[in-house]
């Protein structure tokens, strides 16, 4: 699921409200930690077959015939074998020794001192396993392609932190088993080497009205209510600057204004709203999951009669249809904050006559390649596009090459296309706006294409979609003044 379904699916939670979501990197060290260990090998072939020999009461004068090897050959393993005390002659006669016999059951132990490379999860202060891990470029980190999750607390971990039982746990798990390991660890000595790594998760942020700051961590598609847990016991959710927020009454006010009178007039009730708009996140959802299915059987991974049917599909798509034709009706209402990347999808996709977009600047995980593409598909097909950016965005460039190319992507398009493209400046730095086709425009006080960088905290969302013509295109006439 993308996190905008997954904002979707999770976003009823008992007593809270969702302020916002994203994908992000939760903190990792990879560390190099000097440990004592007692390295297990098996006995060499010709030595074993010996031991099994003499122990099964074969005489050491058969041993030759018996394994179909040359007699020197046996007398060099057997001399090897007395030096190691695994066998002991007396009177012509070889016999296996207890330390022989330990040797075959157990194979052979030799103390060493190692390097142990292992993970430290920064929110759960243990060390885990990295075989189902998605990792995040460092990259999408610093361009803020996905918010960072500090480690709580913030300090690189020391060796007093790592459990010896919970490090000789993960490695086995990570060999294939505890019969896969080669090694006993008597003690860790020391952390020789930390490097930052981070892991991908969408992380959703509630509120509930007593000003309780809740944080949920989906991975692979799943809570992972272990991870909340810590870090709601470190602090996390406590942590100053974790969400960027004024008073409901503050937020919810200033945006109706910016609507201007008679559209604020007519949002729809908040209750009825979330009624509507939970009955289409089941439809979407229940559709998304047939879909799933009817791939997952193509492509041999279920059985074929666990495939949706047609009468399934349809009734379906005729239910999530209905449940949005219901949510649409009204003239003007509240926007859920995921319902921002669905809009924009839903402009690209659909857009006919015409297309306007209002952000703060231009993002490179946003204004990126594909969006430029698709934004020349629409130009070249005569749809008449605006895109407007503030006026301090063009500094932004100065930020690398990446956001330098999505500012001189759009100048570009604008250039190229002069009749259907508009690439201008705006004062406004508060509220921005997605519309299509004068049928359909949000209002929110997140940028549609941007953010400032690095994302360390959330913010609280405010946004209206505006579904009466009319009212579009008075707010659209007010809002570029």
């Amino acid at each position: 699921m993308t996190p905008d379904q997954i904002a979707r699916r999770y976003e009823n939670l008992p007593g809270f409200e969702l302020l916002d979501y994203s994908e992000a990197a939760v903190p990792l060290w990879q560390l190099n930690v000097e440990a004592v260990s007692v390295i297990r090998r098996g006995l060499q072939p010709i030595k074993e077959f010996i031991l099994r020999s003499l122990e099964a009461g074969l005489e050491s004068s058969d041993l030759p015939g018996f394994l179909g090897v040359d007699e020197s050959i046996v007398k060099g393993g057997l001399l090897d074998l007395v030096g190691d005390k695994f066998v002991s002659t007396s009177d012509g006669v070889t016999v296996v020794t207890e330390v022989g016999r330990k040797a075959l059951k157990e194979g052979l132990s030799t103390p060493a001192d190692e390097i142990l490379s292992v993970l430290f999860d920064g929110i759960t202060r243990r060390v885990v396993g990295s075989l189902s891990f998605d990792f995040v470029p460092p990259r999408e980190v610093e361009d803020g392609a996905v918010a960072e999750i500090p480690a709580t607390p913030p300090n690189q971990p020391s060796i007093q932190d790592l459990f010896l039982t919970e490090v000789d746990r993960v490695l086995a798990e990570q060999s294939g088993g505890r019969l896969e390991v080669s090694r006993d660890i008597l003690r860790l000595k020391r952390i020789a080497r930390h490097r930052r790594l981070f892991r991908r998760v969408v992380a959703l942020v509630f509120r509930s009205t007593k000003g309780e700051i809740r944080t949920r961590f989906i991975v692979n598609g799943v809570p992972d209510e272990g991870l909340e847990q810590r870090f709601a016991e470190h602090g996390g959710n406590l942590r100053k600057g974790l969400v960027r927020s004024f008073a409901d009454r503050y937020i919810q006010s200033g945006a109706r204004a910016h609507l201007g009178q008679e559209t604020a007039r007519r949002v729809l009730d908040q209750s009825e709203y979330q009624n509507r708009q939970r009955q289409v996140s089941i439809a979407s959802l229940k559709m998304v999951s047939l879909r799933r299915r009817e791939a997952a059987a193509e492509r041999g991974e279920i059985p074929k009669d666990q495939k949706p049917s047609e009468d399934d599909l349809r009734m379906a798509i005729e239910a999530e249809a209905l449940a949005r034709k219901e949510l649409t009706q009204a003239p003007v209402r509240p926007a859920a904050v995921y319902e921002a990347a669905e809009l924009l999808h839903r402009a690209l996709a659909e857009a006919r006559r015409s297309l306007s977009i209002s952000t703060r600047g231009l993002a490179p995980h946003l204004a990126d390649r594909t969006l430029l593409k698709r934004l020349e598909a629409l130009a070249k097909r005569g749809i008449q596009i605006s895109i407007s950016v503030n006026e301090d965005a063009v500094d932004w460039r100065s930020r690398g090459k990446d956001w330098a190319k999505a500012f001189d992507g759009m100048k570009d398009l604008a250039r190229r296309f002069p009749k259907s493209f508009v690439f201008k400046n705006s004062k406004e730095k508060r509220y921005y706006y997605l519309s299509w086709d004068g049928e359909v425009a949000l209002v929110a006080n997140r940028p549609t294409l941007s953010n400032f960088g690095k994302i360390r905290s959330f913010d609280q969302f405010a946004g209206f979609v505006i579904q009466d013509p009319e009212l579009i295109t008075a707010y659209l006439a007010r809002a570029n003044r």
